[in-house]
């Protein structure tokens, strides 16, 4: 027994062996609420204690689950980037420059990807375009992607759909006149100005009152209209020039300069399309532009 109780049995004969698991019982069920006691008083003390716990393991739970999700995402781009791969290898596509897109699987991506309206394809099939070539395959997708990008480069090689721009620049008359028929055909049944610059439209006056979404030219007339003050290409959002290599071959650096400093929107696109590119058009390109990306088809 306790000595606190032990006066209870003064002058009394006690044998404890007698009653020792009636002790053991007693002694335990005193440990037992002390036990309790301490509990209650470290949860008094500590009343966030079991909620920090909780806490701590929700934090590791949604760690690893992020830890996962990004593991997840780079085995997804990495998927991605190898379809791509083959994707470009069937068609002989060499691609250079940063965040290239993926190259179109058929022209129904346009709108299934790129969110075209439904009159463009339907002016492919009337045209016959029932595949997408090589460089309109890697092309295409490029220059969606540009249209909200800074200033960049797109060399390719030889191009027949050259139509999606704002100022498009041709070596001679007969491309120039040819590039417009074709993109009046690709913009049937839509509200779409396609105008070529010809001497008659210049001596008509004000070009500027012109409505006109893709204006279509040689260097030297853009030039001309330009001196004359008739053409302000100052909110020019896309420029094209075509056959470039023919361009610079046939000495219209000085044309080609003043048309690119007319383009004076910050934001404009420059792209550059041709059969060939030496290598000194292409360091007189990367002079006006940066960041270059670079198709090659063979």
């Amino acid at each position: 027994m306790e000595d606190g109780a032990s006066f209870l049995f003064t002058g009394t004969s006690f044998n404890k062996k007698k009653y020792t698991s009636e002790i053991a019982r007693f002694k335990e069920k005193k440990e037992t609420e002390n036990k309790f006691d301490y509990l209650s008083s470290f949860e008094r003390a500590n009343p966030d204690s079991e909620e920090a716990t909780v806490s701590t393991k929700k934090r590791k739970r949604k760690q690893g689950a992020s830890e996962a999700v990004e593991g997840f995402n780079v085995f997804k781009s990495s998927i991605k980037a190898s379809a791509d791969s083959i994707l470009r290898k069937k068609y002989n596509i060499h691609v250079s420059g940063n965040n290239v897109a993926t190259p179109l699987k058929s022209f129904a991506e346009l709108s299934s990807v790129y969110g075209c309206e439904s009159y463009l394809l339907q002016n492919f099939a009337k045209l016959e375009f029932k595949e997408p070539t090589p460089i309109q395959r890697q092309a295409i997708p490029i220059l969606f992607y540009l249209l909200s990008r800074p200033r960049m480069l797109c060399l390719c090689s030889n191009w027949i759909w050259k139509n999606l721009g704002f100022c498009i620049t041709h070596a001679n008359e007969t491309q120039a006149a040819q590039t417009t028929r074709e993109g009046k055909k690709l913009a049937e049944y839509n509200k779409f100005y396609i105008k070529l610059l010809t001497k008659k439209l210049i001596r008509s006056g004000d070009l500027s009152k012109l409505h006109c979404d893709i204006l279509i030219s040689t260097p030297l007339r853009l030039r001309s209209a330009i001196k004359k003050k008739k053409l302000d290409l100052s909110r020019v959002e896309y420029l094209v020039l075509d056959e470039s290599a023919k361009l610079f071959e046939l000495g219209l650096i000085k044309q080609i300069d003043a048309v690119v400093k007319a383009c004076s929107n910050p934001s404009i696109i420059c792209s550059l399309f041709s059969a060939t590119l030496p290598d000194s058009v292409e360091e007189l390109a990367r002079t006006i532009m940066h960041d270059a990306v670079q198709v090659i088809i063979g």
